[in-house]
């Protein structure tokens, strides 16, 4: 009915008013996981203000709708996470250490990219935003439909054959590759609203982009566990995590995610049960190879956690694990005067201090910690002062003796590395 407060919604802001505390104190799992369960409260909370306007919404009118757009939002994001294999613009950091717990979160997290578009497209038509856009309705001839279809294909394939050029590509190559066959087929499709004058769904879409795109990275930006990116060119000038020209991939990308959302769904159409099952399994597949994938070329640090600090006595290890101290961000918090009250020699409290600045720059990790010990950094302030070239170069000498189970440090994050350490310094 509309007008009235479904308890979902109370729910959802008790949920992320919770998780904000629990972020603030350090609690788990709100420090790891922080982004997704600020994203499944504002689903909630999105939901019943579309129902109080509408009448109507996605988890009160169509649950079947919702519910299944879940895994089908798991295996359109697994997508661009495949095509990031190649590009390597976005890493993740702080990631738990069991491959279960890890898979787990990213699931959880996929599964709301079509929820949060869907419910932020209902909720800006809710309000009548782009109401009264319109445009003098366009013929769409086969062979413009060609063009685009040729136009998205060649777009995907530019983005893997030349990614440090063309990767913003990916992010608008399956709207224009999946859009024409929609409209051809006859299905909804912007293109055929488009021909009809109405703009208010492409429109819709765009700005639904925008507004979920800031909140991706707002959110991401207070998680421990969260992605950092190393895109070409623009490795300077940035909002939270995201360069500032980042933020234009939003709306396209909302566009491809809605095209790769309807074909999914004509593939499924009314098919037989086991023609069913055999996409599921396949959509499953892929997935956990996916899965997989991201352990091994995304992922760049875990979670630090001070049972594996290099050169520290286990005495201390035991210490700082009695005391509560389990991760290095703990360690930190506490400082050289918390570290004392605890027995550890003033010396000693220093050294740790300086080994937990180290390993908490920004996608650095235990492991890389111990990378860089063998390439002669032992500090910030040494690492402060290194070439970034020559400091990637004695990496690789070294990973080729000791190989990492992620991927090797890429320049573009050694950078990151020595110039997060210039600004620790200064």
């Amino acid at each position: 009915m509309k007008g009235r407060i479904k308890i979902h919604g109370l729910l959802g802001v008790a949920l992320f008013c919770l998780a904000v505390v629990m972020l603030g104190q350090g609690r788990e799992p709100f420090t790891t996981y922080f982004y997704a369960f600020a994203w499944w409260s504002y689903i909630l909370v999105v939901d019943v203000l579309v129902y109080w306007v509408r009448g109507e919404s996605l988890i009160v009118s169509k649950t079947r709708t919702f519910l299944l757009m879940i895994p089908l939002s798991i295996f359109i994001w697994c997508i661009f996470e495949g095509a990031n294999f190649r590009l390597a613009n976005w890493h993740y950091i702080n990631v738990p250490h069991e491959f279960w717990w890890r898979w787990i979160g990213y699931a959880v997290s996929y599964g709301t990219v079509l929820p949060v578009l869907c419910e932020t497209t209902h909720l800006l038509k809710a309000v009548g935003t782009f109401r009264a856009v319109s445009l003098r309705g366009l013929r769409l001839t086969p062979r413009f439909l060609q063009g685009l279809i040729v136009l998205g294909g060649l777009s995907l394939l530019a983005a893997i054959l030349f990614p440090h050029l063309c990767f913003p590509l990916v992010w608008i190559g399956f709207a224009l590759l999946l859009e024409p066959i929609l409209c051809r087929r006859g299905d909804d499709s912007l293109l055929r609203d488009i021909e009809k004058g109405d703009l208010s769904g492409l429109l819709g879409l765009l700005a639904a982009g925008l507004v979920c795109g800031f909140l991706w990275e707002l959110w991401n930006f207070w998680a421990q566990a969260k992605w950092i990116y190393t895109v070409p060119f623009f490795e300077e000038l940035k909002l939270f995590e995201m360069p500032l020209l980042g933020f234009l991939g939003f709306p396209p990308f909302t566009v491809s995610a809605y095209a790769l959302y309807r074909i999914l769904l004509m593939a499924m159409g009314r098919r037989a049960i086991w023609t069913r099952g055999v996409f599921w399994f396949l959509v499953s597949l892929f997935c956990l190879l996916c899965f997989g994938g991201i352990d091994r070329y995304t992922v760049v640090s875990f979670i630090p956690l001070t049972r594996d600090l290099p050169g520290v006595q286990e005495e201390w290890k035991g210490r700082l694990q009695d005391a509560g101290i389990k991760k290095v961000q703990d360690l930190l918090r506490r400082g050289v005067p918390g570290l004392v009250h605890l027995g550890i020699s003033h010396p000693d409290a220093v050294g740790l201090v300086r080994k937990a600045e180290m390993i908490t720059v920004k996608g650095m990790g235990v492991e890389n910690y111990r990378l860089l010990q063998e390439a002669g950094v032992r500090n910030l302030s040494e690492l402060a002062q290194q070439d970034p070239r020559l400091l990637y170069l004695t990496i690789q000498e070294k990973t080729q003796l000791h190989p990492l189970p992620h991927r090797t440090p890429t320049p573009a994050l050694v950078r990151l590395w020595v110039r997060e350490a210039r600004r620790g310094v200064e």
